[in-house]
C-alpha cells in the first residue's frame, strides 16, 4: 500500500508516456519505411495523453509543485499567513476538484447511455471520458493529504 501511495501516479504517467512514445514510434516506422499507415495508433496515443494529462495533476498535488501559491505564499511574513494561503488554495482547487468529478459523472453516465465508440479503435468513448473523474478524484485524494501534511508540519514547528 505504501508504494501505491508513493509512486501510484508516476508509474501510470511514465507507462503512458512510454506507451505513446512507442505508439508514435511505430506509427512513424509505418508510414516512412513500410508505407503504410496504422489507422489506430495516433487514436490511441491520443486517448494515452488524456489519460496521462489528467493522472498528471495529481502527481503534481503530490509532489507539491503550484507555483502560484508558492510564490503568494512565500511573499508572506509569518509561517500562519502562509498556513493559511496553501491550506485556502487547497480547498479552492478540491472544490474545483469536486465540482469536476461529479459534472464528470454525470457526463460519463450519458455518453455510456448513447454507446458512442471511437472512430478506430471501436473503444467504448465513455472510457475515454471518465480520465478527468479518475484523474480528479485521485487529485481531491492528494488535496486531502496534502492539508493534513500541511497541517502537520505547522504544528512541528517547520518552515512553511
Amino acid at each position: 500500500m505504501k508504494w501505491i501511495d508513493e509512486n501510484l501516479e508516476e508509474a501510470v504517467v511514465v507507462f503512458l508516456m512510454t506507451l505513446i512514445t512507442g505508439l508514435i514510434g511505430l506509427q512513424i516506422f509505418m508510414r516512412y519505411v513500410m508505407g503504410a499507415s496504422l489507422s489506430w495508433s495516433e487514436e490511441l496515443a491520443r486517448y494515452c495523453f488524456i489519460w496521462m494529462s489528467y493522472i498528471g495533476v495529481a502527481y503534481a498535488v503530490r509532489r507539491n509543485v503550484s507555483i502560484a501559491t508558492t510564490v503568494l505564499a512565500d511573499a508572506l511574513p509569518s509561517r500562519g499567513l502562509r498556513l493559511a494561503v496553501s491550506l485556502f488554495a487547497h480547498i479552492v482547487f478540491a472544490a474545483f476538484a469536486l465540482l469536476v468529478v461529479s459534472q464528470g459523472i454525470t457526463l460519463v453516465q450519458k455518453i455510456s447511455g448513447f454507446g458512442q465508440k471511437s472512430a478506430s479503435l471501436g473503444l467504448p468513448m465513455a472510457y475515454v471520458y471518465a480520465a478527468p473523474v479518475v484523474g480528479f478524484a485521485l487529485t481531491l485524494i492528494r488535496l486531502m493529504q496534502r492539508i493534513v501534511l500541511d497541517l502537520r508540519a505547522y504544528q512541528a514547528g517547520d518552515p512553511a
